[in-house]
């Protein structure tokens, strides 16, 4: 069993299992557009969070956030799991009013429906919530709908596996 740890975020991977945990990078401010944003008085810079990628399946090196480039290649019995943090201030919504990460996950929450985008045979669900002063979105693709209670086993034992730190780190470039 390997420790995967990065920006706040650790995970015990099973034997198996793939991981990656990655923040993507700021673009930096144009030159010939700093003038406007000063002028503004708006902070014109772009955040950027930390995103986790986690599979019982090798994972591509380029994904999207949501798993795009990973999803494409899953097989029935892979799955998918996606931490993605958004902004702190996010937690004072009603969207991340949950505390804590959802660990205990309901089957009957995984449909076709709940894919960024449909594949056949697959189904995803999302939460949204909060940890440790963070606001996370819980993505999770099941490689098989059909034989998602056993696939959401496999989710909840890694859920188990993963701790979420308060991040004290500058937010925005």
């Amino acid at each position: 069993m390997a420790t995967l740890q990065g920006h706040g975020l650790s995970v015990d991977l099973p034997a198996g299992w793939d991981g990656r945990i990655t923040r993507r990078p700021v673009d930096p401010m144009p030159p010939e557009v700093r003038p406007f944003a000063a002028a503004s008085g708006r902070d014109m810079t772009e955040s950027t969070h930390t995103v986790a990628h986690l599979a019982n399946f090798p994972l591509p090196e380029q994904r999207g956030d949501f798993g795009s480039g990973a999803v494409e290649i899953m097989r029935p019995g892979d799955v998918l799991v996606v931490l993605l943090e958004y902004d702190p201030d996010s937690t004072k919504t009603a969207l991340f009013a949950t505390k804590g990460m959802p660990r205990q996950l309901d089957p009957s929450a995984f449909s076709a429906y709940g894919l960024q985008h449909a594949l056949p045979g697959q189904g995803g669900a999302q939460w949204f919530f909060q940890e440790a002063g963070r606001a996370w979105c819980l993505y999770v693709v099941l490689g098989d709908l059909a034989g998602r209670s056993t696939l959401v086993a496999t989710v909840e034992r890694m859920l188990a596996a993963i701790r979420i730190d308060p991040q004290a780190t500058r937010w925005s470039a």
